[in-house]
């Protein structure tokens, strides 16, 4: 499973903060997605069949927006399952040592809200990637802009 480390760079009591972020497993992702999915249908959202079943994929392809059809427990139950793959790195001397992070662990809400982003970007993040490089049309779909061809 991928891991990356986030330091938080904004000015504010959280400067500094290095938090561990770490994917779920191929089959936890896809189900979480799959009931995040669900969760907004059963809100509102108007998905078609296919994306309600895609998945990652389908979560992708709508991005943090879907959250916003969901109630809110079922928002709580999405959220904390994300926020399960983040730990804090509390001593930057030893850059090993993480725990699970906590509620005081965020001295500011924007932080809080800024990680789960990077979190959520983590999961999502590589079908995006994949969708511009093999699938450009699939990219002007996502609503995404078109990446110019790197040159050597």
């Amino acid at each position: 499973m991928k891991t990356v480390t986030y330091t938080h760079t904004k000015a504010g009591a959280d400067h500094g903060k290095q938090f561990c972020l770490t994917r779920m497993d191929a089959f936890s992702a896809d189900q979480w997605a799959r009931h995040c999915l669900q969760a907004a249908i059963r809100g509102g959202a108007r998905l078609g069949a296919d994306l309600a079943q895609a998945g990652l994929a389908g979560l992708a392809a709508l991005g943090v927006e879907i959250f916003g059809f969901m109630d809110e427990t079922e928002l709580d139950t999405a959220l904390n399952r994300l926020m399960q793959c983040v730990t804090l790195k509390p001593d930057a001397t030893n850059p090993a040592l993480t725990r699970p992070v906590i509620a005081a662990d965020f001295e500011e809400p924007e932080t809080l809200g800024v990680v789960r982003a990077e979190v959520f970007r983590l999961h999502v993040g590589f079908l995006l990637a994949a969708a511009h490089q093999l699938f450009p049309v699939v990219a002007a779909l996502l609503g995404e802009a078109p990446q110019p061809p790197h040159t050597a």
